[in-house]
């Protein structure tokens, strides 16, 4: 008998010193909720290190409580909010999206509006605004829900007027460049026929120069003054060719909350 009663002390004993049992769901839970705002309040204070550092201790209390029940929607609710805080918007929205399986229409409302706050901080706006709409359907007095459905309406269609402005912005400046390129195409054209119309006449004008006269051996000095006098007179109905000929002209061408 004496040795049943000092195995049920040693029993109890070690149950009492396992942290299983020393700490239940519930208070784990709760250990972790006081390390999550006073995270929040340090944030506050503009201590980022030491909030940062309160945050990891209430997401170490928060996955302790998982492992007795992984199921539950407000601990995942109680997740998203650590992860939110620390800028993992992408886990934040899977642990808000576990919390909608709560049987509380307030729990559910909750979650709606993190994950709106979460996938307006991912810059998924369209997802947000029907977040906050869901929100509202469960606590249509909900007067943060309508502010942030109102605000990131606002930022949405100012991200949409800067989009179409800068496609404008685009298109115009393509139109500028296509119509600077036609511009110098014809500038290019006009150079080219100016100088196919005026390359004739500076070839014409070399090919006038007269060559001159040297007689042949054995040419006596009367038959080479009568073979250039012929020359002249051939070279003056060349010129008279030459006016009557019209002339190459070229032509011009005429853009947080």
């Amino acid at each position: 008998m004496k040795r049943f009663l000092a195995l049920i002390i040693l029993i109890v004993i070690f149950l009492w010193a396992s942290p299983s049992w020393a700490d239940s769901f519930s208070s784990r839970n709760k250990k972790g909720n006081r390390a999550y705002q006073r995270g929040r309040e340090l944030l506050g204070q503009g201590e980022k290190n030491r909030a940062a550092e309160a945050l990891e201790e209430a997401l170490k209390f928060y996955k302790d409580a998982e492992i007795e029940k992984p199921e539950s929607p407000e601990l995942s609710y109680n997740l998203g909010n650590v992860m939110y805080q620390q800028e993992k918007y992408q886990d934040a929205l899977e642990r808000y999206w576990k919390g909608l399986s709560s049987d509380e229409l307030q729990h559910q409302a909750w979650s709606y509006y993190n994950l709106g706050n979460a996938f307006y901080r991912s810059g998924k706006y369209p997802e947000a605004i029907q977040a906050y709409k869901k929100c509202l359907e469960l606590t249509p007095e909900d007067e943060d829900a309508k502010y942030n459905l109102e605000f990131v309406r606002k930022k949405m269609k100012e991200m949409l007027d800067k989009e179409a402005k800068r496609r404008q912005n685009q298109q115009s400046q393509q139109q500028q460049q296509q119509q600077q390129d036609q511009r110098q195409q014809q500038q290019k054209q006009q150079q080219q026929e100016q100088s196919q119309a005026q390359e004739p006449e500076g070839k014409q004008k070399q090919e006038q120069q007269p060559e001159q006269f040297k007689p042949k051996e054995g040419m006596t000095k009367e038959d080479a003054e009568r073979i250039l006098n012929a020359l002249k007179d051939d070279e003056k109905e060349i010129l008279k060719e030459q006016k009557r000929a019209p002339r190459g002209q070229g032509r011009r061408g005429g853009r947080d909350w």
